[in-house]
């Protein structure tokens, strides 16, 4: 059974990784191609007719030829309407050569309405019904006119023999068409329970996961407003700092498995380098042993041609790269963490090695699926089972690999590759960008500079105060019209953030407003709208940078420092 499985997966393609309507299609053409020729061979040895061998013959070539088609056509309706088209016109054909009404072939042209029904939908599915009728009529009309065909046949043995041998092989060749949409029912429905399953399993996880991290953060936050010893304040800051970071990164992970499961998860690639991308991830999980007190843990990288320039998704990558260092961090207690990038073949293989726990044989095998979660020695009490999963989807989406090798109580070593055909070795240092510093603006000219539109008050005392530190004089407006208005009164303004959701005027209009008049100012949008679209939106009206909410006091520090030139 698995050998036939396998066949049929090579020849119609693999079902979960085929869209239905194109592994449809590919199945009726191929199974109506080898059941035609088996039709020409079978007239042919008996020496029936010579109209349905060439009938036939050459229909089964032409649906061998439209599987192909389908197989790598973009767009499916041009296959769509010439099988249907031609489905008709062999059919009738077929019927005229087969003694009309009182031959098998009749039948079959009803059965043929049902694959019409099953194939097109909407305002297509009207017009094909309409042909499919003006078919039927026409059909009628020719034997209504002229029934010379009628009873021609020889004898009756002849007859006998003809009408069955169709009639098998056709009825076969429905029983098969009949056979696949049934199984690709039964198939989505249970798909359909499955998910029903899944999203019961998903609501019931997600509230554990949401419902932790909030009740650190509402409950040490109530503490933290009583508490006057200086030591325990710092580790209730700790705790909820912990916490809105393991919230920030469930709800980036929600958002990545939404748009990888609606298909809409895109690559933004550019030339980067892997040097600096590992130097940048050393920085960050380096202070996260620190916060974890891991210090039993060394953390280091390897690329042994000291550098890789590269054209892909510097984002995607390092967020693969980054997801199997915080598995690394969770199941290692003491030992080290290693990652690396080398160069095999046509690959760069990224490696992600720690002296953890290890993974046993049986958990190898579902590690990379959804909600899979796994609590060894009780190192593991925070995630949501995804991260992995997205992983090996995004690996997938670079057109690449993701394996691993471990042993329980000896670590794991997870790989990934990526096609290395745009990979240059760089084997000196990379060019170190210029100290010269820029101009900066006089006191007077920047302590008013900036306007901030935001029409939530928390939201706006939390920019001040982690601007404070810059002495800037801040101005605010709540709505978007008020923020074109402020900019025209006082074109000495010289940064606007601009949030995008706003009364009145939503962010993206007020700034395109502003560019009217003023192409100059730069203008940051600062928004919850955390989408890689969002962030296209808001530079395509004329945004010159973008901050997704929630703010980071330093990323939002570096940036106004950048706009103002201090």
């Amino acid at each position: 059974m698995n050998n036939l499985n396998n066949i049929l997966a090579l020849i119609l393609g693999e079902k979960e990784k085929t869209d239905s309507e194109r592994y449809f299609l590919t199945s009726i053409c191929f199974i109506a191609s080898v059941f035609l020729a088996f039709l020409c061979v079978f007239h042919m040895m008996l020496n029936l007719a010579s109209a349905p061998v060439y009938l036939a013959g050459s229909s089964s070539i032409v649906l061998l030829g439209l599987y192909f088609y389908v197989k790598t056509a973009k767009n499916l309706f041009t296959p769509k309407l010439v099988l249907t088209v031609f489905g008709l016109v062999f059919l009738d054909f077929t019927w005229y050569s087969k003694f009309q009404s009182f031959g098998p072939v009749l039948y079959f042209i009803f059965a043929f309405g049902a694959l019409v029904l099953w194939v097109w939908e909407g305002r297509a599915l009207f017009f094909m019904l309409l042909l499919y009728a003006a078919n039927i009529f026409v059909l009628f009309s020719i034997e209504y006119m002229d029934s010379s065909f009628a009873f021609t046949y020889p004898d009756v043995k002849t007859r006998s023999i003809d009408i069955y041998l169709s009639f098998s092989l056709y009825s076969s060749l429905l029983i098969f068409i009949m056979y696949i949409i049934k199984k690709d029912f039964i198939n989505q429905r249970e798909k359909a329970i499955k998910s029903d399953k899944l999203k019961s399993a998903f609501l019931a996880n997600m509230s554990h996961e949401i419902r932790t991290p909030m009740n650190h953060i509402m409950g040490f936050s109530e503490l933290l407003e009583n508490e006057i010893d200086t030591q325990k304040r710092n580790q209730f800051l700790k705790i909820i700092q912990n916490s809105s970071t393991s919230l920030l990164k469930l709800i980036n992970d929600l958002i990545d498995l939404s748009k990888i499961e609606a298909d809409d998860l895109t690559l933004n690639c550019c030339d980067f380098s892997i040097k600096e991308m590992f130097t940048e991830l050393h920085e960050i999980y380096a202070n996260q042993l620190l916060k974890k007190e891991k210090t039993n843990v060394i953390l280091s990288y390897e690329l042994p041609d000291n550098d890789y320039i590269i054209c892909s998704d510097p984002l995607r990558i390092k967020q693969v790269i980054s997801n199997l260092l915080n598995n690394a961090l969770k199941f290692t207690a003491s030992g080290k963490i290693t990652y690396s990038c080398r160069k095999e073949g046509d690959e760069l293989i990224f490696s992600v090695s720690d002296t953890g726990t290890g993974i046993p044989e049986e958990d190898k095998k579902i590690i990379f699926e959804r909600f899979t979660k796994f609590n060894y020695s009780g190192m593991n009490t925070e995630g949501s089972g995804i991260g992995l999963s997205i992983v090996d989807k995004i690996v997938k989406l670079l057109k690449g690999r993701i394996w691993l090798e471990s042993e329980l109580g000896k670590g794991s070593n997870f790989h990934f590759s990526i096609p290395a055909h745009t990979a240059t070795a760089v084997l000196t240092p990379m060019p170190v960008k210029s100290t010269q510093e820029e101009p900066k603006l006089a006191d007077t000219q920047f302590r008013s500079a900036v306007l901030v539109v935001e029409d939530d008050t928390n939201c706006l005392y939390l920019i001040k105060e982690f601007l404070k530190t810059l002495n800037l004089n801040i101005e605010q407006v709540g709505d978007g019209k008020a923020a074109v208005e402020y900019v025209k009164l006082h074109p000495e303004t010289l940064l606007v953030l601009m949030d995008i959701r706003l009364p009145l005027m939503d962010g993206y209009q007020a700034t395109a407003a502003i560019r009217e008049f003023n192409t100059k100012i730069p203008i940051i949008a600062q928004t919850a709208n955390a989408m890689i679209s969002d962030k296209e939106k808001a530079l395509q009206v004329g945004c010159t940078d973008y901050l997704a909410k929630p703010l980071e006091p330093v990323k939002l520090q570096e940036m106004v420092k950048k706009y103002l030139k201090i």
